[in-house]
């Protein structure tokens, strides 16, 4: 009986399809290239508005956070993100800050960044700020004329 159900699957075995020949492309896989690819060891952090993000102060968050950056956030308020933010795609810090600055124009609110922090507050402490003050003015007597000889 062993030796009946021995030949018995091996015919089985004949009688399947052979394997398909699939046509097209084939490329090898193990080979190399004719010339070197350059492949980036470090990303560049790109910035941009996630619709996750919803409000100014999440998406700087997030940005500082990204990137290894403090933020000073100044204002007393928050303001949500909208269209023209969900434009802003950029891997320079000092681009993305002038971006939200023209963006958010009308609000009040000024964006710079450098090496260490990113730092929100209102546009016109900005420029009260980058205003010098006045040099004291002092008054001193004029210095009286010599008096000429007739």
């Amino acid at each position: 009986m062993g030796t009946s159900l021995l030949a018995t699957l091996a015919l089985a075995g004949c009688g399947t399809p052979p394997a398909k020949d699939f046509g097209g492309r084939w490329k090898p896989v193990n080979r190399f290239q004719d010339a070197p690819t350059e492949i980036p060891l470090a990303k560049t952090y790109t910035f941009y508005a996630a619709p996750m993000d919803g409000t100014l102060k999440t998406m700087l968050t997030r940005w500082a956070k990204d990137s290894g950056l403090q933020l000073s956030y100044q204002l007393e308020a928050d303001f949500t993100l909208y269209k023209p933010v969900s434009q802003l795609k950029t891997t320079d810090i000092q681009d993305a800050v002038t971006k939200l600055n023209s963006i958010y124009v009308t609000q009040d609110v000024f964006v710079t960044a450098d090496n260490s922090q990113i730092r929100v507050r209102s546009a016109s402490a900005a420029r009260a700020e980058a205003t010098p003050l006045p040099e004291p003015v002092t008054t001193t007597p004029p210095a009286e004329a010599p008096a000429t000889a007739k």
